[in-house]
Formats: structure tokens, sequence, C-alpha cells
């Protein structure tokens, strides 16, 4: 989508207004409001932990499967199976991982985002830097989660996933919440 840039004051108001939209939509409230905030219904507040990703299809530029030798060229694509811990299957992940830079301590960082699709309808797009020597030792790493569609559309928050076995499965969550 293509992005207009208005000139002058027009373009500043737009970016001031834009700019609004933007923190009034995506910052969480300060606290929650009332006796029975509206972010504790349940038809506002999606809270999934103790998930279970298990691989459903790997592709990558980079032919070490297990992540001991990135580089910066690498791309990878890749679909998970979401399931509760009693296996019930709750939906699907599709992924992309690329890595973007060395950070500050010699690892390389990661850009990961993914769609989720949920069996209730609930689309959510995720999206963050992680840092990949960690997730590949083993470490949970967290990135935004926003629902685009379905029950739950408009409702932010936030996705965690650590590796059980690199590459082949996760244990992660998932936490929304409209308000």
């Amino acid at each position: 989508m293509a992005s207009i840039t208005l000139p002058g004051p027009l373009g500043t108001a737009a970016d001031t207004l834009r700019g609004w939209l933007l923190a009034r939509l995506t910052v969480p409230p300060f606290g929650p409001k009332g006796p029975n905030p509206a972010v504790g219904e349940p038809e506002n507040l999606l809270y999934l932990t103790d998930l279970v990703e298990t691989l459903v299809s790997y592709d990558s530029n980079n032919e070490d499967f297990e992540g001991a030798s990135p580089t910066l060229d690498d791309l990878a694509h890749v679909r998970y199976e979401l399931r509760d811990q009693k296996g019930v299957l709750l939906g699907a992940t599709k992924g992309i991982g690329q890595m973007l830079r060395k950070g500050p301590e010699g690892n390389f960082l990661a850009y990961f985002s993914e769609e989720i699709r949920l069996l209730d309808g609930t689309v959510i797009r995720t999206g963050g830097v992680v840092d990949d020597a960690r997730l590949t030792a083993g470490e949970q790493q967290t990135i935004k989660a926003v629902a685009v569609a379905g029950p739950l559309r408009g409702a932010i928050g936030f996705r965690q996933f650590r590796p059980v076995e690199t590459h082949k499965s996760y244990a992660s969550a998932i936490v929304l919440y409209r308000r």
C-alpha cells in the first residue's frame, strides 16, 4: 500500500493525527477502568498458554537446519500446527524469518513475522526482532501480536515462543486483549 505525503501544514496535521490514532489504538491502558473492565470479558481476551507448535514445513536458503551456522542472507518460510497441551488442534501458523544484522554482542538479530489462523476465525499477525542465537539456544522470545480478523479483531498483545526442538517444535503462548 503506497503512502501519500501531504505538503506543508496539511502534511503536519495528517502526521499528528496518524500518530495520535496509532498511540490511541495500540498503547495499553494505564490501568483497567471500573470494577468490571472490558479487557477481562471473554469476548475481549484471548489467553492461550502452554501451546505446542509442531513443524509442518520448513523452507530455508541455509542448509543448516539446526541453526548453528547463521548468515546475514538467511531467509526461512515456516508452517506449524498449533495445539493445546491435550493435543487439540487450535489453528496453524505460517511465518517468515529473515536475518537483519549482527547485534552488539555479535549475535544475529532476525525479524520474524507470522500469520496465525485459529479455528474460531481469529487471524493474528505477529512481528518483531529476535536474537537468533538466544532463540536457537532455547531462550524464549516475545514479539507483538494483533488480531486482524475474526471475533477478536483489533485485540493487541504478544506472542511468546521458545524451541523445544530447534525448528521442529516450540512451546508458546498468545495473549491478546481488546479494551
